[in-house]
């Protein structure tokens, strides 16, 4: 169950707008603007109520968690859904540019961390995924 002030946090960092809130919880915008920019301090119980379930709404349709603080996919094949053409991009960029990426001491040393790690999933058999890859980073 989400709490009024996670949801409202949670649609701050989605960048939610009061027109967008509005929109879909049929509330003047006035009110939710106030409410978005912490001016509202004691909000009345129909706009928390809008407020949670707007952020449920786009949590399930997004497959985000929040913990109150960050933000983050539950999507397991995230990777095939949003972010392949930008790591395509991202791969050409880094391709086009090797040679002064190479030349970076920070840039090696990630490289080198990070294929560490993807070698130690492996000898122990796991699957690698970018979750683990990330977990490992914590």
């Amino acid at each position: 169950m989400i709490e009024f002030k996670e949801a409202l946090e949670y649609l701050k960092k989605r960048e939610v707008t009061a027109n967008e809130l509005a929109n879909h919880s049929k509330l003047s915008a006035g009110s939710l603007f106030k409410v978005l920019d912490g001016t509202t301090k004691k909000p009345r119980r129909n706009t928390k109520d809008a407020v949670i379930a707007y952020a449920k709404v786009l949590m399930e349709k997004n497959k985000e968690v929040f913990d109150g603080h960050t933000l983050s996919s539950s999507d397991k094949s995230i990777l095939d859904k949003k972010d392949k053409n930008y790591i395509k991009k991202l791969a050409l960029e880094v391709r086009a540019n090797k040679e002064a990426l190479l030349a970076e001491q920070s840039f090696r040393d990630m490289i080198y961390i990070e294929a560490l790690k993807m070698a130690l999933l492996a000898k122990d058999g796991e699957s690698i995924s970018m979750q683990k890859l990330m977990n490992l980073n914590k």
